[in-house]
């Protein structure tokens, strides 16, 4: 592995560290801290969550919960008391999948503003055979300690490609040379233009300053906002013979985004989360602001 990829790889452990510290910490309302360390051998998985990378990075990560972990997971997401003794049933595996999906959907926002645009898809999956760097997660209170009591996880680079190196600010730019003699005959029109422009530039300001202030009376006003997962089309016939355990088929696959309307009106798309076991949406994309006003009664 190239010095390059060395540190991607370090940046991409980094950052879902930081990500399961931010997502588990609101969900126990508490604040915790997970570190990464090496592992040795690979975690007997009752619960294994595969990640597709694709964009500026492309690779497969792996996140593994032993069975026990398992059930530390979903009753930290439920905010039920984890039964040692309890058989770790499928419910308990799609609780606790969905606390990853939420540390990996941090992760994402984090790893785009280092490497630009890039995509992360968690799916449950089975263990993958090809080799790679093992990490394990202790998370505690901070600061983390070792402690068997400590939750934990199995982090796992499968494989891992950048197409470009982690994004750096831009150096700011200081003129140090002078300017050439052909453009300081120019500088009463450059003085003119300016003063155009800042013209422009204060009139816009004021006008939006206005704009804004009109806003503020309306942001008080209460809407109501609805998810929805799809629609259908039905004959009134069909819907007269809806009756218990009926099922309606939607025209949205599970993994596409919903929608979040206001009055009626569609303002962004997302996915659904569990969030102390309430359900919440976690937003991908957003309608412009002028959208969003155009909502408003």
């Amino acid at each position: 592995m190239s010095n390059i990829a060395q540190e991607q790889a370090s940046v991409l452990v980094q950052h879902f560290a930081e990500a399961a510290s931010s997502v588990l910490s609101q969900v126990s309302g508490t604040a915790l801290q997970a570190q990464p360390s090496l592992l040795d051998t690979a975690t007997e998985a009752a619960t294994l969550i595969r990640i597709a990378i694709s964009g500026a990075l492309e690779g497969v990560c792996e996140i593994a919960l032993s069975a026990p972990m398992t059930a530390q997971f979903a009753a930290l997401l439920t905010g039920e008391t984890p039964d040692p003794a309890a058989e770790i049933s499928a419910d308990l595996r799609e609780a606790a999948a969905e606390l990853m999906q939420q540390i990996c959907g941090n992760a994402a926002d984090r790893l785009r503003r280092a490497f630009g645009p890039l995509e992360l898809k968690p799916q449950p999956s089975e263990r993958d055979s090809e080799s790679g760097a093992r990490h394990i997660f202790l998370v505690a209170r901070d600061p983390v300690s070792s402690d068997q009591d400590a939750l934990n996880f199995e982090f796992h680079i499968v494989r891992l490609a950048g197409h470009s190196e982690p994004v750096a600010a831009a150096p700011a730019i200081q003129a140090t040379a002078p300017l050439p003699s052909s453009l300081s005959s120019s500088s009463a029109e450059l003085q003119a233009a300016t003063h155009t422009a800042s013209s422009a530039i204060s009139s816009a300001a004021s006008a939006a300053q206005s704009n804004n202030r009109n806003l503020d009376l309306l942001l008080d006003i209460e809407l109501g906002a609805t998810l929805r997962f799809g629609t259908r089309q039905m004959l009134l016939k069909d819907i007269l013979e809806l009756c218990s355990g009926s099922v309606v088929e939607l025209d949205r696959r599970v993994e596409e985004p919903v929608d979040l309307l206001i009055d009626g009106r569609l303002i962004a798309k997302g996915e659904v989360v569990i969030v102390a076991g309430n359900y919440g949406l976690r937003i991908l994309q957003v309608a412009s602001q002028s959208e969003k006003i155009a909502c408003l009664p």
